[in-house]
């Protein structure tokens, strides 16, 4: 098969959950030896500069990025909040270069799908269909209006009024693209159901990313256990869960074991937060070179969500590296993971820092627990399986049609 993937990122590097999601997808399709042409949006927020920018030697796979401006104009923003009715975040998504660029890609090419990777690549859902009749699976990683609603929840005064407005607006986006597409590919069980209620009647196949353990080897906990997070830096969720974490959780957990340490990394932290997550025992990494480097030095990590949508990649990450892991319950989501056995869940500070109190007290406990996520992650997220499960999915549109 040959098929186009749009992508509202350069999914290079593969450091933060819609990187990881959009590259594993498309590498995973070349594999299973078909030919796939991704055509991604460098933007402002995720910029590479072209010697940045690696030749990906994957077989059958090529990536063509095109420049898009998506940087915030607070005039452009304070226009849109009283005269548009589409969500600030998807207008700085809309590009005349990545137009051109996609229409010469359909005269030029005849491809037997296409992939739109993310619910703001729909913007260009009518240039698609006034160029070719190739079926267009939407592949939705999260409910969008979701996590910009749980954040407005959590947030106070105009900061909350402005966060509503948003939501509400990519929840409108978001209905407006329910059955245009041809088939839909959610990321989780729980969003499927989401697009469900909303109205979709198209084709649906669950589609987790997948992880290869292989890229993940056992790790030793021979060295001193200490607490962990990797994550981007930049998305309020992480933000908000690391405060609270630090704020909350952290006091308690150095109260009862003195000389830990809490090792936190991830890229682009803004100059504020950075200022907030100052404490005793804290070690700010900022953005490391090598994430599973960094995933195998520490024994135990965190996933402290309270807002958010879809998958969390990360926490499949630390899971198939065999890490013992304490999230939430919003972190968990989609995962169906069983509480206490392949990672703890806790939503309170008291209980969220008791569970890793007992993993660093109990190392054989928390090698256990490590050991059980990794075998989850064996059984329910192998790339080979899922890509499969995906082509024979794919198949069944052309018959539909």
């Amino acid at each position: 098969m040959k098929i186009l993937q749009l992508t509202n990122k350069v999914p290079y590097p593969p450091r933060d959950g819609g990187a990881i999601a959009s590259l594993t997808l498309a590498r995973e399709l070349s594999n299973a030896g078909h030919e796939v042409i991704v055509l991604a949006m460098n933007t402002s927020k995720h910029f590479l500069e072209s010697d940045q920018i690696p030749s990906i030697k994957i077989s059958g796979l090529r990536v063509d990025i095109v420049p898009v401006d998506t940087r915030v104009n607070w005039l452009h923003a304070l226009f849109n909040l009283f005269f548009s009715r589409l969500p600030y975040n998807a207008i700085r998504f809309i590009s005349e270069d990545y137009r051109t660029n996609l229409k010469i890609l359909l005269a030029e090419n005849d491809f037997d799908y296409i992939i739109l990777d993310q619910i703001y690549t729909g913007l260009y859902l009518d240039d698609i269909r006034e160029s070719t009749t190739t079926p267009v699976v939407l592949r939705a990683h999260n409910i969008e209006h979701e996590i910009w609603a749980r954040t407005a929840k959590s947030s106070s005064g105009l900061k909350r009024l402005y966060l509503t407005i948003l939501a509400n607006r990519i929840r409108r986006y978001e209905f407006s693209l329910i059955n245009r597409y041809d088939a839909l590919v959610p990321i989780t069980k729980r969003d499927a159901d989401h697009f469900m209620k909303f109205g979709n009647t198209k084709p649906c196949h669950v589609l987790p990313t997948g992880m290869d353990l292989l890229e993940m080897p056992e790790i030793s906990h021979s060295k001193a256990i200490s607490v962990a997070h990797l994550g981007a830096l930049d998305w309020l969720p992480n933000q908000d869960g690391v405060r609270w974490f630090i704020s909350q959780v952290w006091p308690i957990v150095r109260s009862a074991l003195p000389g830990i340490e809490f090792h936190l990394a991830g890229r682009n932290a803004p100059e504020r937060f950075a200022a907030q997550i100052s404490a005793p025992g804290v070690v700010f990494h900022g953005e490391v070179e090598d994430a599973a480097t960094f995933i195998k030095d520490h024994q135990i990590f965190i996933v402290p969500l309270f807002s958010g949508s879809g998958l969390r990649i990360k926490l499949l990450d630390y899971m198939s590296a065999g890490r013992a892991t304490v999230t939430t319950t919003i972190g968990a989501e989609g995962i169906h993971l069983t509480k206490g056995r392949e990672a703890f869940i806790a939503d309170q500070p008291e209980d969220f820092a008791k569970q890793i109190i007992s993993l660093v007290q109990n190392p054989e406990l928390c090698a256990e627990i490590g050991k059980n996520a990794r075998e989850f992650i064996r059984t329910n997220f192998d790339n080979k399986l899922l890509i499969s499960q995906l082509i024979d999915f794919l198949r069944t549109i052309d018959h539909n049609s």
